[in-house]
């Protein structure tokens, strides 16, 4: 008869910590949620796939928290957090400004051809757009369908819902640039035909610029007491229009 010796408790216990240890990092509160971002992202992967990677069973180990006291609370291999500390060291050496909020507006414009612009003071800050799209596509009549406004941390998610448009982004700002990556979802009140447009965009944005993200053609209906229905005039156009204020 065989006899297995089971390893000491203590053992087992040493075997299953050696796979992460925890660290508490002081970071700089100007910027220390988009340092918690990139720290997070940078752990994880190397838990998954990098030169630390450690078993799926204890992938789990592996966690970044910013807590409410500031500090960034790191539970990874040594090798991970060494990487940590280096990375940190460098960017309180490099001693960055505070991480700036940004400010975006979106537009869900409505063209028709051969109608005037509606009698509606929020397309005057549009004008230059509007002068553009009609350079591209003849005489339109514009209004305003939908408008919301964002302001984001940059290195963070923002999200605006409830309205016709909801909007869903992540921005990141240098200087006077901006990488956007944006969802939009529009479902129009009162009621286009045949729209619900979902878009996704990513685009690079200068201070001050509006941006097209895109259009697509749609036609008007109109609201009777029972249901839509459709006026038959020329088709319009969609357009979405973000602006970096």
């Amino acid at each position: 008869m065989k006899l297995q010796t089971l390893p000491p408790l203590g053992l087992l216990l040493l075997a299953t910590a050696a796979f992460a240890d925890t660290t508490v990092y002081n970071l700089d509160a100007k910027n220390a949620k988009e340092i918690f971002n990139a720290i997070q992202a940078v752990v994880y992967a190397q838990c998954v796939t990098g030169p630390t990677q450690i078993p799926v069973t204890n992938q789990s180990m592996c966690s970044v928290q910013l807590l409410p006291t500031g500090q960034l609370l790191v539970e990874a291999p040594a090798a991970s957090q060494a990487q940590v500390a280096a990375a940190l060291k460098a960017i309180a050496a490099h001693n960055a400004s505070p991480t700036p909020r940004v400010t975006l507006r979106y537009w869900v414009l409505y063209g028709v051809p051969g109608k005037p612009d509606a009698a509606d003071g929020s397309l005057k800050p549009l004008d230059a757009v509007l002068q553009q799209l009609e350079r591209v596509h003849g005489e339109l009549g514009f209004s305003v369908q939908d408008t919301v406004s964002i302001t984001t941390q940059s290195g963070a998610s923002g999200v605006s819902r409830g309205g016709s448009l909801n909007v869903n982004e992540f921005v990141r700002a240098s200087g006077d640039e901006l990488d956007l990556s944006a969802g939009l979802e529009f479902a129009p009140r009162p009621l286009l035909s045949d729209v619900n447009v979902k878009l996704n965009v990513t685009a690079t944005i200068k201070r001050g610029e509006f941006v097209v993200l895109g259009e697509r053609g749609a036609v008007e209906v109109a609201q009777t007491d029972k249901e839509p229905v459709d006026v038959r005039q020329k088709p319009g156009m969609l357009f979405f229009v973000v602006h970096w204020q």
